[in-house]
């Protein structure tokens, strides 16, 4: 009987201390990163935040209309809107269909309402097509907010420890 509680023991102690196997494809980045909208080669330093859900771009909402019926992952709207880097002042605008609306809730009490878009990024060399929803976000000191959807779809692990490990674009394939 001893014999068996010392195996099981061993075994209970070998189990508990296994690691699970890293993901060979998963890239380690910092909690700041530069990130470019692939289309119009944009580059925004961001936040990789493991705290926030959905990726959020400073932008100016220039104008939201109906435009079709709803249906699954389209709202039946269209958004109008506007991105610009501060380094060289660059802005472009965008017209893109609203998937759906993020409900955010603000510090002093009460909800916003956010349009959330499809919006192709390079981060650390891979190009991900991933929900982002739009937000003045000029008073914040990173223009863009990475959040988890998009850092599990790009296969990204954050060091927090680090910053601006990885290229901001996509090598051509």
């Amino acid at each position: 009987m001893l014999r068996i509680s010392c195996i099981l023991l061993l075994v209970m102690a070998a189990t508990a201390n296994a690691q699970p196997k890293a993901d060979p494809k998963l890239k380690i980045v910092g909690w700041v990163e530069n990130v470019t909208v692939a289309e119009v080669d944009i580059t925004f330093k961001a936040k990789l935040d493991s705290g926030a859900k959905t990726s959020s771009i400073d932008a100016e909402v220039i104008d939201i209309r109906k435009v079709g019926k709803r249906k699954k992952g389209y709202t039946g709207e269209q958004v109008v809107f506007s991105i610009k880097n501060d380094n060289n002042n660059k802005s472009v605008t965008f017209e893109r269909d609203i998937v759906r609306y993020v409900r955010i809730k603000k510090k002093n009490g009460g909800f916003l309402r956010r349009p959330v878009i499809k919006m192709e990024l390079c981060i650390a060399g891979r190009q991900v097509n991933e929900e982002v929803n739009l937000a003045n976000r000029e008073n914040f000191i990173y223009p863009l907010l990475i959040g988890r959807n998009m850092m599990q779809h790009a296969k990204l692990s954050v060091d927090p420890s680090r910053t601006f490990v990885s290229r901001a674009r996509c090598t051509e394939e």
